[in-house]
């Protein structure tokens, strides 16, 4: 169904604006204006400005008879440009989109791009499910992010969606480290893509738990861990090969927080429309709650400050064994979970 939109964002006010994505009591990752995911606050605890997951969406696109162009899936950068190297976001050397605008009605957010060197018009839809009377089908730990690919041309487009993820599990951005972290290949019933766990972080630890990157495209190709390179040297290798056909090369890498990419294919026609879905889903079950010793004691939300904590837990993660399982199961009811949660927004 079409989207309704409440409000409208360009130009500077991009840089100030994020659309919080998950479920009601799962923890979130924010659409920023730009068509970015930031302020990682998946594991039990609030972490605005966090961008442990490091996530990239890339568009391959070649139209029949012309060189193919890539493009981050994201409007262009805004100052200030301070932080290492001269700029505060990953990826901040990588080409993007020159038009962007960004289109909400919570929980559903649209950013358009557009780009006089791109053959394709792109819309991204990115929601969470959220459905009044329903709080199980409203507190699902998804982001859901389907990219349209339009092609305004006369000749047929092969294109390419990327997604890249951090496996950043054992981090939580306060406290904690990856360790032991690995990514792997999966295909399920009507979905395929990276399961992220960890086997070094401590099973008790708030920060562990297990990720998910998946789409719903039957032809993909992955690679689990990009290359370990000294500077951006694994973004390089990266791009390259991505660059080269739309389709990746697997390969391995000893990082403690490898990062994983995976790529869905398609073919628009001239004049038509073709649609890509990924899902982030995840999987944290060790939310805990800080009691104080006497009043005001947990100032600085737990630790060595005088407070005890308790396993409190998750209500989600007694739904799904861990995050594929929650990913595979919300992409069959995606449908019906989407159509419901824009005739809430219409009332």
């Amino acid at each position: 169904p079409t989207w309704p939109v409440l409000r409208s964002y360009t130009q500077r006010q991009l840089a100030r604006i994020a659309l919080p994505l998950g479920g009601i009591g799962t923890g979130t990752v924010s659409l920023g204006g730009r068509g970015n995911l930031q302020d990682w606050e998946v594991m039990n605890r609030p972490a605005k400005g966090y961008n442990g997951g490091q996530a990239l969406f890339v568009l391959y696109a070649r139209a029949e008879g012309q060189p193919a162009v890539v493009r981050a899936l994201e409007g262009v950068l805004q100052p200030p440009y301070d932080g290492a190297m001269g700029a505060r976001a990953a990826y901040h050397g990588v080409p993007r989109f020159r038009q962007c605008a960004f289109h909400s009605a919570y929980p559903l957010a649209q950013v358009t791009l557009a780009d006089p060197a791109v053959p394709l018009q792109i819309r991204l839809e990115a929601f969470n499910p959220l459905i009044p009377a329903d709080p199980e089908r409203s507190g699902l730990p998804v982001a859901v992010l389907r990219y349209v690919l339009h092609n305004p041309g006369t000749t047929p487009v092969a294109a390419s969606v990327c997604g890249t993820l951090r496996n950043f599990i054992g981090a939580d951005g306060q406290a904690g480290a990856p360790s032991g972290n690995a990514n792997i290949f999966r295909a399920g019933a009507g979905l395929r893509g990276l399961f992220l766990s960890s086997t070094g972080v401590d099973p008790a630890a708030e920060q562990w738990g297990t990720l998910a990157l998946a789409t719903t495209a039957e032809n993909t190709s992955h690679c689990c861990a990009w290359p370990s390179a000294s500077w951006s040297g694994a973004l390089l290798r990266f791009w390259d090969d991505l660059s080269a056909d739309g389709r990746l090369d697997d390969s391995a890498s000893s990082d403690d927080a490898p990062i994983g990419s995976l790529a869905a294919e398609t073919i628009i026609p001239a004049g038509e429309t073709r649609a890509l879905t990924f899902l982030l889903a995840w999987h944290m079950p060790n939310r805990r709650t800080w009691t104080p010793a006497e009043p005001g004691a947990c100032g600085c939300g737990g630790g060595d400050c005088g407070c005890s904590s308790d396993a409190l837990g998750n209500w989600y993660t007694h739904a799904y064994a861990d995050a594929w399982e929650a990913a595979e199961r919300i992409a069959a009811e995606l449908p019906e979970l989407e159509a419901q949660t824009v005739r809430f927004v219409r009332a």
